[in-house]
């Protein structure tokens, strides 16, 4: 099976009438699929923006995530979309059944051109409403895309799964990869970078043959680790030979029988004129401070969420979060999503944006950094 052919039967499961678009807003015609497949999506859901997010992972797996967004402009779309959550969110495995099915094909499609074991699962579907600059109404399916990235030794490459996928307007298509992997080679160049990932937009990047590629590597000690280690290294030498020296005059005093008092193990630093100045504070908060940051690497997502919003008194804007984090959007909607459905979270609209709040901070939080009422 070629790229092109690949390439349409994923655009078909991932953007046609699959779970509840297809059920809001009717079927468009086989013709048309296959004719502009992105055309049929812009039919069927309807939608403004359509955001593809993967995340590939060391063993080569891709989280994926994949968001319709569609503004709620007026009483009939605002009325739809409540209509749709409700029905997902009473019968969800109505909406994934015949997505995972699809996928299955898809991945088995791409299994046999690139040659790689591959396989999907864990997919689910969740609705919200995301209030930026507009209110929007928000479909998100997400699955585990197993091989989707080729490993080899300390290198991943992904992209040859979906080669020469089209991107429509409005369409946009995110490859992440893991903190400890550098960036080796990205083909084409893209529209937008990130710390971790790059982003290519519909309207501006058209792929074509071997693209999208994303090459990375598994990074040892960069060179600001390495410039660190060696003054680390170079302070305790220092150290080690004032000690060593202070123990030789301290031996030798005590030996001819004067009273010697203890090296003070406190520098006095003068202020250019020969005056001591104070001795900076020495009360530990700086080894509390790295502590902490070693401490949020052993949390899990949620928990990280949680931990700012009660570092913040209980209450922050989501995009705070997002900045904050350094996480996408989708990844922290997914988070934020989840933390609600399990009740440790709530959230309110305070003007055009989503403030997160924890259960017992909900009274008095008509304000947030300043701002009037919601």
């Amino acid at each position: 099976m070629n790229g092109r052919v690949r390439l349409t039967a994923v655009v078909a499961v991932l953007l046609l009438g699959t779970g509840p678009v297809g059920a809001a807003t009717g079927a468009a015609t086989t013709a048309q699929s296959q004719s502009n497949p992105f055309a049929v999506q812009q039919d069927q859901i309807d939608a403004d923006e359509v955001r593809m997010d993967v995340a590939v992972q060391p063993n080569g797996t891709a989280e994926w995530t994949l968001e319709f967004w569609v503004h709620l402009d007026d009483d009939e779309s605002e009325t739809a979309f409540e209509s749709l959550q409700s029905d997902v969110r009473d019968d969800p495995d109505n909406y994934t059944q015949n997505f995972a099915d699809r996928m299955d094909e898809t991945v088995s499609a791409a299994s046999d051109a690139t040659g790689r074991e591959m396989s999907a699962d864990g997919f689910t579907v969740t609705t919200e409403r995301q209030s930026l600059a507009r209110e929007y109404g928000v479909v998100r399916y997400t699955f585990r895309w197993d091989g989707f990235a080729a490993v080899d030794g300390d290198e991943l490459r992904a992209g040859d799964a979906i080669e020469g996928i089209y991107l429509d307007d409005g369409t946009r298509l995110l490859i992440e990869w893991p903190e400890e992997y550098e960036r080796t080679s990205v083909t084409p160049e893209p529209d937008d970078e990130r710390d971790r990932a790059v982003i290519w937009r519909g309207g501006e990047t058209d792929f074509v043959s071997g693209e999208p590629r994303v090459v990375v590597t598994a990074g040892g000690l960069g060179t600001a680790t390495l410039a660190g280690t060696a003054v680390v290294v170079v302070g305790l030498a220092a150290a080690g030979a004032w000690w060593y020296r202070n123990r030789e005059s301290t031996a030798g005093q005590t030996a001819s029988g004067e009273d010697t008092p203890a090296p003070s193990t406190e520098s006095e630093p003068t202020d250019g004129s020969g005056t001591a100045t104070a001795a900076p504070a020495t009360d530990g908060s700086a080894a509390v401070s790295a502590a902490g940051a070693a401490d949020t690497e052993l949390l899990s997502n949620e928990e990280q969420v949680l931990q700012l919003l009660e570092d913040q008194g209980g209450r922050m804007k989501q995009q705070a979060v997002v900045e904050e984090l350094g996480w996408t959007d989708a990844k922290t909607s997914k988070v934020v999503s989840g933390l609600r459905e399990d009740g440790k979270l709530e959230s309110f609209r305070l003007g055009r944006e989503n403030v997160l709040s924890l259960p017992d901070e909900d009274e008095g939080a008509n304000e947030v950094d300043g701002d009037g009422p919601a």
